[in-house]
């Protein structure tokens, strides 16, 4: 029982802590997670957010549709 207090009061600091993060570091560690290609990338965990911070343009957009598109086989 003890175990599971502990646990639950770990979850609930660490939930404290990161609702304490100022805008300058979040916009820092989007920044380095949105430089990788892969969660620019419709479908992946980060691209809502990536788009929030930096959206990308129609073109490329198009170009993610074409390349992620079934080929018909």
């Amino acid at each position: 029982m003890k175990a599971v207090l502990y646990a639950c009061g770990v979850l609930f600091a660490g939930s404290m802590l990161t609702g304490c993060q100022t805008s300058e570091a979040r916009s820092a560690q989007l920044a380095k997670i949105c430089a990788d290609p892969g969660n620019r990338q419709p479908g992946s965990f980060y691209f809502a957010e990536c788009q929030a911070v930096d959206p990308s343009s129609d073109r490329s957009l198009q170009k993610d549709y074409v390349l992620g598109s079934p080929t018909g086989d």
